[in-house]
């Protein structure tokens, strides 16, 4: 028998963003439901790195890292296509980041949103939604749920986005890309990511090397042209000094949004975050931080919206706004980074690894200060026209 349910807030979707959303929703008394589809929280391939920073902006005190932290990071290794390593260090005040187990930081924070009074229902896939007065109701698997706000943080694939006419059709640009996890690895520094470009290593994308405890890495590769298990094959066979004696124990694939936000992620009732809003930083693909900040960002506007009792798209547009003046623009200028980087060629990807500083590759990777990469790059006519006038647009 198809039970009833009544919410205020239904957010489909157990990741990063939906369980940020929902913890601190239900944190001000508001009845809050997460449905999940997998049966297992971080089903999706993830490289699994996280920047020092992304703790407190999910409100984890960093005493709890060591439930979900594999490795500590000090350093990462970016590799130009000729083998010119740039090294980036982190602040003697705060290292660089850590390698995490997704699913047991994933648990942390559902375990955090549960606290709070949110209840999480596994196996539990969104079907169809049906506007009504003032909401919805929304057809699952085994529950009919009226909720008054309908919050999508349900990825790449987000149901909610394509039935509800949010996503265009191909407006979400996505990168295929697949992982090993390995064992019995070779490293020359276990405190240090890897990085590789380069058209024959990764068209279009990276290779990378993610260490985490013991002698285990994820080994992984995005493409966006060509057949990415090919290309993590050679590039593993082509590293024999790191994967000789190494042994696969897993694989995970999946996309990753890399096109920058959609350019609708509000109406009445309705609020998407995460990768489902295509909040995913496009030159790196890293979207843990910047999912997590559009759930607590959209968790705040929501609760206003609640005391106001003003669920309109103009009401949560305010979401929008708020999310734009630092997340937002990251996204829209690493897009940037990445647009110009995609059509320069391996000897021009040499040549920019010996003019940038490593405060340079990590700002435009992230969004962060480009103007001032630019400012840098008009100084050489190669990259004058080619890359710092389109960062500069």
């Amino acid at each position: 028998m198809t039970k009833s349910i009544s919410v205020d807030a239904l957010v489909v979707g157990a990741g990063p963003a939906g369980l940020m959303f929902a913890r601190k929703f239900s944190s001000k008394g508001y009845r809050v439901l997460v449905v999940e589809k997998e049966n297992r929280l971080s089903e999706k391939a993830c490289g699994e790195g996280i920047s020092a920073r992304v703790l407190m902006t999910a409100e984890i005190p960093i005493k709890e890292k060591e439930r979900f932290v594999s490795r500590e990071i000090k350093r990462a290794y970016v590799y130009s296509p000729s083998g010119l390593r740039i090294t980036l260090n982190g602040s003697e005040e705060e290292t660089l980041g850590y390698i995490i187990n997704k699913k047991e930081f994933l648990e942390v924070m559902a375990e955090y949103a549960t606290m709070e009074g949110a209840d999480i229902m596994m196996m539990e896939p969104a079907k169809d939604f049906e506007r009504i007065d003032d909401g919805f109701n929304v057809k699952t698997k085994n529950c009919w749920i009226k909720t008054r706000l309908l919050v999508g943080a349900d990825g790449y694939l987000s149901t909610v986005a394509r039935k509800l006419g949010f996503e265009r059709p191909r407006e979400r640009k996505i990168i295929p890309s697949i992982q090993y996890v390995m064992v019995n690895v070779e490293l020359d520094d276990w405190e240090a990511l890897e990085f590789y470009v380069g058209k024959s290593v990764a068209p279009y994308g990276y290779a990378w090397i993610f260490p985490k405890d013991g002698k285990k890495a994820n080994v992984g590769i995005g493409v966006q042209q060509g057949a990415p298990l090919y290309y993590l094959n050679k590039f593993i066979k082509d590293h024999p000094e790191k994967f000789g004696n190494a042994t696969k124990v897993e694989f995970r694939g999946a996309a990753v949004t890399i096109g920058g936000m959609l350019k609708k992620i509000v109406a009445d009732n309705v609020m998407l975050i995460g990768e489902a809003a295509g909040q995913v930083i496009p030159l790196t693909g890293g979207g843990i931080h910047s999912s997590i900040a559009g759930g607590s960002i959209a968790a705040d506007i929501a609760i206003e919206a609640f005391e106001e009792n003003d669920l309109s798209a103009v009401k949560l547009k305010k979401y929008v706004e708020e999310y734009n003046r630092h997340w937002g623009k990251r996204i829209r200028d690493s897009k940037k980074a990445l647009e110009v980087i995609d059509k320069l060629s391996d000897e021009e990807l040499d040549k920019l690894a010996e003019i940038l500083d490593p405060k340079d590759v990590l700002d435009l990777a992230n969004g962060l200060n480009i103007t001032r990469v630019a400012a840098k790059l008009m100084k050489y006519p190669v990259f004058s026209i080619k890359i710092a006038s389109k960062l500069l647009s």
